[in-house]
């Protein structure tokens, strides 16, 4: 090992050869090879690569002494082999470390990653054990005790039986008998053992030729399974013997046989296995899916990992094991074969029978190499977000690029159709992609097997030109509104706004359907997927609710909007529509039975019904699905033999043209017929509007929007100047989401003005440019606020600061000697707060922050963090953080020391991405007025320029307005927080003072109105505890002098005790299954089981837990109130469990989800109450662990109670685990408990849907 070059000339190697074969590496990170055209300076004279971004970590090991000792020790190839090829660490001590080289480690860390190693979850794996945990084991103990004596004896008995009964039988018999048992030894890993133990009485009984012998394996456990199969010939042979000696058999044997052609016998012993059913005489198997509930060798059952499994079945009666446990899939049950419980039989030759068994590894593990590809197995999902916000025409038609439309009147339609459903190999990849494939198949012959499809696909293009898609959807999903209601929201379109000619004309080109006028608003059919309640918010806007949002004056068509926004189609009608479109579209044959159509049907409407962020994967797809039921599938038509892999590769061919079927017809229909979108009052839940109606909801919502923000139509001169500029002109798109009395415009950033105008790349690249500086801007403003805190006045970003603020106050209050004072409150709104703010005062606010002639440099440093949750799981965060040359650190070392003690940062990994001191004050400034002053709508086929208020759909927005805003409060609102405390959330004020005349005065400031910060409060959403009919402007204020409890931003504020609880009006008619969805196809139980923490976690803030600011009663009524919720999204994801999976598959899982809610939710208890003493053992204390436990199981009791079909399996371990607490707990606590826990506390949650 040589050491021949300097340190500083291994690094510049090998940053030199990373960049020439283009690796990532953190040691390359700003660095890149020089061109012709380049005008940086190498960085040694006999390398050609140049710096453009300084990177610490490889400046610190090129002049640190430490790697130079390093490098004398191993020499020059080692360190340029471990710099390249090698990710290396440095510890900062005590827990983090920092990547200095090798791939970065953040890119190892996928969003779908599998569970951590065991070693890694080792540390989080211990839970307290809790009344329920040691109730679940007592019963577990007893049920294996239990069963295995019961198992013993029932074994003895019927042995006996056997042998007594086959005594005097012939030979023929006893034969029939052993091959009884060898089948069953395929499927069942404990039938070998009995095997051996029935051979064992038979050859005491009889002195036949029959020889048997049970060898034991080998105590190590092998890689690939191994189990006896019947050759294919042999059991053509043998199959009419077999038929003609299963009715000779004794009712013993016949009992643990198959019913199933008297094949595929499975020994009676496994029913503490698996659950005996009954066999369908079908010999199509179903497809199945991944169960969640497995069983382990002990009779444990557990939830179902990331495993998925491959399904095989045969067209002739014989059954192997691969396809007895297809069998059992469709049945609902799962057969696991462990590995230490294979046993091998060996079979002596017997006269007139082949005498060879092969041994061979297990047909799972030997399909799995064969397959050309794991169709199945992967996470393939049914993407959700093309089916949201359709942009296209309201035309309620199929697009003309639409892959069926375009393959219309063609010759060879059906063979190109079939080329692009199973021969493009992009199918899953390139989704909705409807360009034809671009492969060489068509100068190909087509293979035999699709070549015999080609004119049922040729039948399914002429269906779909056949079919009246028009007339199914007037007739499925009727519009009940009067004619006079569309001409009413008609007529007040014909006055034009400034450059608005084309946006009329586009509203006008909206399909016309001849309305109904009728007195009944329910479908003919009386299925509604959507309650009527859930239409009582959009009702009350046409009466004129006093609580709702304040309609501006020049607002346009109210009533008619009202009536509009009630004719969305129910899920039902949208699955009745689609339904029949199917049936009239796809050819029967390519069903290939009823059973299969039920099934995709069944799909169809589940799909339909999902909330925004759930998603339908092929597993669920091709659940159940009747793979031999297709007979266009085959390439020989006939009842023969098929081998698992061409079994396995007919099922691929299926999960293709149903993922086809869904992904890409289904979803065209719904997007080319429907606008789908949530709703502000319902959460996640879609609602399906025809085009027609949204058309007309769209024009209403473009003429509001006129109406409110001043907008100036920019003209094709004006555009090409703005083109023309250095800066990147970006356009938002709008669009409107429903609301309880309106629609509430939305502005997202879409791309570039005139996209059309560059190539895709140059766009990207404008586009990333934009985004950066944008970002830059973001961290430099809040780098800002932090240090200089008065800039942001009373604004709070969340609930950690509002508990910052809050807490503080109580203090203060309760450290004064004496009674709480009676505090007045003014809680006001501003009304519409993003749209009113003036430019210019903006602008103002921001250059005396940014403060541009100082020209400040910022130094802003890109990193990612990688961390291991409490789960085990690895996530990765990218962070920006902002420093000035004053505390700038260019260490990694000390910058990670740092952020252990300023952001208490444990155990963590940190990767630096990027450096950049490009950045200056005054370059800010000029991005922030070209973004303010060029803030273009694009609306139809104009652009629009907003000359008031901020961007919305922005991160800065949120910023910008409460630095804005508290610009406003330093300036006019100064000496209102004596004694008591002001906070605002955005544009949310709460005042609570003890001083009644500087409530008045604040409140008189609001309502007199801040024109020079474009600011007005809405009169509908101002609340006070004190007279204000002697204030002007006041007298529409709601007054509420005897309220104690104020509803604020998710909160509930006592003033009287200044106790915080949580509001859960916002849960009122609605659903928590659209509130709440997770990945529910491949690890459903793990799934659920991290979703509900991850949601515990969230609701568990100090807010409700501190018992400085909240009494011990008050932490109980939260504390229950948070198990309620969870037992209701408990509930919620039980519902979305895929596979009808039940609950009484698996108890115990259950079960251990509701005990660790209560752990969990008593660690974070105890975490946010550090120093006090809660409880001790025996159940004493203030607040033990056995009372957080008797609260969580009454909260799920209560719950579970109203599904008690469902939960029968809970709820008595339930009841039995909370009188054992009841038991322990002292009498004064117990009593507080059942106080706290009494239904007049818990009204709002009766108006929950779930």
């Amino acid at each position: 090992f040589l050491q021949l070059s300097s340190q500083s000339e291994v690094i510049t190697r090998v940053v030199q050869r990373l960049c020439e074969k283009r690796k990532k590496n953190v040691l390359a990170y700003g660095y890149s090879l020089l061109d012709e055209n380049s005008s940086h300076f190498q960085i040694m004279p006999s390398s050609n690569i140049y710096s453009y971004l300084p990177n610490t970590a490889t400046e610190t090991i090129r002049i640190s002494g430490l790697w130079e000792t390093l490098l004398s020790r191993i020499g020059d190839d080692v360190m340029m082999y471990l710099l390249e090829h090698c990710a290396i660490f440095m510890l900062v001590p005590p827990s983090n470390c920092y990547q200095v080289c090798g791939q970065p480690v953040y890119e190892l860390i996928s969003h779908n990653v599998d569970s951590s190693p065991v070693f890694v979850k080792q540390r989080f794996s211990k839970h307290k054990c809790s009344s329920l945990l040691d109730y679940m084991q007592k019963r577990l103990m007893f049920h294996r005790r239990y069963l295995s004596k019961l198992h013993w004896w029932k074994c003895r008995q019927r042995l006996e039986a056997n042998v007594s009964s086959m005594g005097n039988k012939k030979n023929n018999k006893i034969q029939s008998l052993v091959s009884s048992y060898q089948y069953s030894a395929k499927a069942v890993s404990k039938a070998s053992k009995h095997i051996r133990i029935v051979a064992e009485h038979l050859e005491k009984q009889t002195s036949s030729g029959l020889y048997l012998s049970a060898a034991a394996p080998s105590l190590k456990r092998k890689l690939n399974r191994e189990q006896l199969e019947i050759p294919a010939k042999r059991a053509k042979v043998e199959e009419k013997v077999r038929e003609e000696k299963a009715c000779n058999l004794t009712p013993d044997v016949k009992q643990s046989s198959s019913r199933r052609y008297g094949t595929g016998y499975v020994a009676s012993h496994s029913v503490s296995l698996i659950k005996r059913k009954h066999i369908s005489q079908r010999s199509n198997s179903d497809m199945s899916g991944p169960s969640l509930v497995h069983t382990s060798r002990d009779g444990k059952k557990f939830v179902a990992g990331e495993s998925s499994f491959l399904r095989v079945q045969s067209n002739k009666p014989l059954k192997s094991s691969i396809e007895m446990q297809a069998e059992s899939h469709r049945k609902g049950v799962e057969m696991h074969v462990y590995k230490s419980q294979l046993d091998s039989v060996q079979i002596k030759p017997m006269e007139g029978i082949s005498s060879k068994c092969r041994r061979q590894e297990s047909p799972l593990a030997h399909l799995a190499k064969k397959l050309p590809n794991t169709l199945l197995r992967s996470a393939v999902y049914i993407d959700r977000k093309f089916l949201l916000y359709s942009r296209r025409s309201f035309q309620e038609c199929f697009p003309k690029s639409f892959l069926l439309n375009r393959l219309q009147g063609c010759q060879a339609g059906g063979r190109r159709l079939i080329e692009t459903i199973f021969l493009s190999q992009n199918l899953l990849e390139q989704k909705h992609n409807q360009s034809l494939p671009h492969h060489n198949w068509r100068k190909k012959r087509l293979p035999k097997r699709y070549w015999q499809m080609r004119h049922t696909f040729q039948k399914l293009l002429k269906n779909h030109g056949k079919c009246p898609y028009l007339v199914l959807l007037k007739k499925n999903c009727p519009v009940w509104i009067a004619e006079t209601s569309v001409r009413k929201s008609e007529l007040p379109c014909q006055a034009a706004l400034p450059g608005e000619a084309e946006v009329h004309k586009q509203a006008e080109q909206f399909g016309k359907e001849p309305t109904k006028c009728v007195t009944s608003g329910k479908c003919e059919s009386g299925h509604t997927d959507v309650p009527d309640n859930l239409c009582a918010p959009l009702a009350k806007s046409v009466h004129g609710d006093s609580q709702s949002e304040e309609q501006n004056p020049g607002e346009v068509c109210d009533s008619a909007l009202g009536e509009l926004l009630k004719q969305h189609s129910s899920h039902w009608q949208v699955y009745i529509f689609v339904r029949e479109c199917l049936e009239r579209v796809i050819p029967a044959e390519l069903w290939g039975s009823n059973h299969n159509k039920c099934r995709f049907l069944k799909n169809v409407k589940a799909f339909i019904s999902m909330g925004k962020f759930a998603k339908l994967s092929l597993q669920e797809l091709m659940w159940k699905m009747r793979v031999n039921d297709c007979m266009w599938l085959r390439l020989v038509k006939g009842d023969h033999f098929v081998p698992a892999y061409e079994h396995c590769f007919r099922e691929e061919l299926l999960a293709k043209f149903l993922y086809w079927l869904m992904d890409t017809y289904v979803v065209e229909l719904l997007r080319s017929f429907f606008y789908i979108t949530e709703t502000m009052f319902q959460k996640n839940m879609l609602f399906y509007y025809r085009k027609f109606i949204w058309g007309k909801l769209q024009n209403i919502g473009i003429r509001n929007h006129f109406a409110k923000v001043h907008l100036r139509a920019l003209s094709s001169e004006e555009i090409e100047a703005v083109r023309q500029k250095k800066y990147v002109p970006v356009a938002s798109k709008l669009r409107f989401i429903p609301k309880a009395n309106g629609l509430r415009p939305i502005v997202k950033v879409s791309g570039v003005v005139e996209a059309r105008a560059f190539s895709r790349e140059s766009r990207e690249k404008k586009m990333h440019h934009y985004n950066t500086r944008l970002k830059n801007l973001f961290s430099v403003l809040n780098y800002e606020r932090t240090i200089n805190t008065s800039f942001i006045g009373s604004s709070v970003f969340g609930k950690d600061d509002i508990y910052k603020i809050w807490k503080k106050f109580v203090t203060k209050v309760l450290e004064s000697d004496g009674e709480i004072p009676h505090f007045y409150y003014v809680k006001a709104d501003v009304s519409r707060a993003y749209d009113t703010i003036p430019h210019n005062k903006l602008v103002e606010v921001i250059s005396r922050i940014l403060n541009p002639e100082k020209r400040t440099v910022y130094c802003i440093r890109r990193y990612a963090v990688i961390m291991i949750t409490t789960s085990g799981k690895a996530r990765r965060f990218y962070r920006r953080h902002v420093s000035t040359f004053k505390d700038f650190m260019p260490d990694m070392k000390q910058f990670v020391s740092q952020l252990q003690e300023n952001a208490s940062l444990q155990n963590a990994i940190i990767v630096e991405q990027s450096l950049t001191f490009n950045e200056t004050s005054s370059s800010l400034f000029t991005f922030f007025l070209q973004m303010i002053h060029n803030n273009i709508l694009e609306i139809g086929s104009r652009y629009y320029l907003q000359c008031c208020g901020i961007p919305q759909g922005s991160i800065l927005s949120t910023l910008l307005c409460s630095l804005c805003y508290g610009d406003m409060e330093n300036k006019l609102l100064c000496g209102v927080q004596q004694d008591g405390v002001l906070i605002r959330l955005i544009d949310d004020f709460l005042l609570v003072t003890p001083h009644l005349m500087q409530a008045r005065t604040f409140l008189r400031t609001l309502a007199t109105g801040i024109p020079e910060y474009g600011f007005l409060i809405n009169p509908n959403k101002t609340v006070v505890n004190f007279p204000v009919d002697d204030i002007p402007g006041c007298s529409k204020f709601k007054q509420l002098p005897d309220c104690r409890l104020i509803p604020w931003c998710g909160l509930l504020l006592d003033i009287q005790t200044l106790e915080v609880y949580c509001d859960y009006s916002s849960y009122t008619c609605t659903s928590i299954r659209s509130s709440l969805s997770f990945n529910s196809s491949r690890t459903a139980g793990k799934n659920m089981k991290y979703k509900l923490i991850t949601v515990l976690k969230l609701k568990c803030h100090c807010l409700f837990l501190d018992l400085q600011i909240n009494s011990l009663r008050t932490v109980f009524i939260n504390i229950y109130k948070i198990f309620l919720l969870q037992a209701y999204r408990f509930h919620a994801c039980v519902l979305q469990l895929p596979f009808n999976q039940q609950v009484r598959n698996n108890p115990y899982f259950f079960l251990r989800i509701i005990s660790e809610t209560a752990s969990c939710c008593y660690a974070i208890l105890k975490a946010k109450n550090a120093g006090v003493a809660l409880g001790n053992k025996g159940a004493s204390g203030m607040f033990p662990s056995e009372a957080a436990e008797w609260l969580c199981y009454h909260a799920f009791t209560v719950k579970l109670a109203n599904h008690k079909v469902v939960y029968k399996c809970l709820l008595k371990p339930l009841k039995i685990c909370k009188m054992q607490l009841f038991r322990k707990i002292p009498k004064d606590t117990m009593a507080l408990l059942k106080t706290v826990t009494e239904p007049s506390l818990c009204q709002d949650f009766k108006a929950i849907l779930d």
